[in-house]
């Protein structure tokens, strides 16, 4: 029976989006697709261990007209792999002192990588929105620190007559305030003219920040894992002859790609056996490989030869990965480590692909497209259907037309 698991973006699963969404999907597909057949989901919550629990989305199909009944026939099901909490947990019980702090250390640590990437010739095409998007985090989080003198100034007032010198703590403070007094409006001016900054930005440093500290550290990268394989699992244990898909999304696809191939270790037997196929939307692969250019290596390859992979992109998202050395749409010339696993390319767009120009690099379009590929609503147009007729055309949807 296929089965899918759907591991969604960091941060997307408590936000707008939900497994039974992306069940939603396929079932107009599959509407669209047939006739005389409807389509109907039952959702059921499961415990895969005693304190981790996932969404069972069933598809099932039935004569129009009929009423249903038990003899429905089990189309497909969906099981969500929530990470989100386990990942993010130690970072979002700090205070906004120490988020600030740790989100400077991480910019520091990467300018200079950051720089390579903007003015080194590399395979890597996006590094300019990147840089942006860094240089409004540095700003950000130096805005923010810089308050503090201005709180401490209202305990402690001080005389300014200006920056003369920096020998004792009234000038310090006073210097710091100065600073402030410039930072905070540019800061103000990024707010206002980037769309949906107020969200996206600070979004945007929260799960950066988490998503360094389980690259550059491993991170909960135990414990994710671990449950991953508890839900796989799961499903083999409680699913009849499980075929497994995994439908992943933005940095979901980084957590199926380190269960399949992960670092100094093989992936347990349920995994080799029974996942035949990968899917990632929005995959920020090369993003992190040009990052953090060690992450995949000394990968152990068993999946190599086991799986199938669609990669969905968009060439206007800063972070998709096509798996080509050019920012066009065409077939991927690699897959990670470079071996054999290369992904059928899907090329999604929801807007007319432009040059990169000074308007599109201020407002952070490219940014912003990472969350085009499906609509908040479940009945509006997504790359569903893209993903849907490849699947068909591989034999992963049993289809009794």
């Amino acid at each position: 029976m296929p089965t899918g698991i759907y591991i969604a973006g960091l941060g997307q699963s408590t936000t707008k989006e939900s497994v039974e969404k992306y069940a939603a999907r396929y079932i107009k597909e599959l509407e669209y697709s047939t006739s005389g057949i409807n389509y109907y989901t039952k959702v059921e919550k499961i415990y895969y261990n005693d304190d981790q629990s996932s969404l069972a989305v069933r598809i099932f199909q039935q004569p129009k007209e009929q009423p249903k009944s038990e003899k429905d026939t089990l189309l497909y099901s969906f099981y969500d792999f929530e990470y989100n909490e386990l990942l993010s947990q130690k970072f979002q019980n700090k205070n906004l002192l120490f988020k600030n702090i740790a989100l400077l250390l991480l910019v520091v640590r990467k300018f200079p990588r950051i720089i390579y990437s903007l003015f080194k010739k590399t395979s890597y095409t996006k590094g300019g929105q990147t840089f942006y998007m860094f240089l409004i985090f540095l700003i950000m989080s130096i805005a923010v620190l810089l308050i503090l003198p201005s709180i401490l100034s209202l305990l402690y007032p001080i005389k300014c007559d200006g920056i003369k010198s920096f020998c004792n703590i009234n000038n310090i403070l006073s210097t710091f305030t100065i600073i402030s007094n410039y930072t905070l409006p540019i800061t103000s001016l990024l707010i206002i003219f980037i769309p949906e900054s107020t969200t996206l930005l600070t979004k945007l440093a929260a799960e950066f920040t988490t998503i360094d500290n389980y690259i550059q550290y491993g991170e909960q990268s135990q414990i994710i894992q671990g449950n991953f394989d508890a839900l796989v699992e799961y499903i083999v244990e409680n699913e009849e002859n499980p075929t497994i898909h995994l439908h992943t999304y933005s940095f979901g696809s980084i957590i199926a790609l380190d269960a399949l191939f992960p670092i100094g270790t093989e992936p347990c037997n349920n995994i080799l056996n029974n996942i035949k196929l990968l899917i990632t939307v929005g995959a920020p692969y090369e993003f992190i490989d040009n990052y953090y250019p060690n992450f995949y290596s000394e990968r152990t390859d068993k999946m190599s030869e086991k799986i199938e992979w669609i990669n969905v992109y968009s060439t206007m998202d800063a972070f998709a990965s096509n798996f080509r050395k050019d920012n066009k749409v065409g077939e991927a010339k690699y897959g990670i480590m470079g071996k054999k696993e290369v992904p059928i390319n899907l090329n999604y767009e929801i807007a007319r692909r432009e040059k990169y120009n000074l308007f599109s690099f201020l407002t952070l379009k490219h940014i912003t497209m990472h969350k085009s590929y499906w609509d908040d609503s479940k009945s509006g147009q997504s790359c569903t259907r893209l993903i849907f007729n490849k699947m068909k055309e591989l034999k992963y949807w049993n289809l009794n037309l």
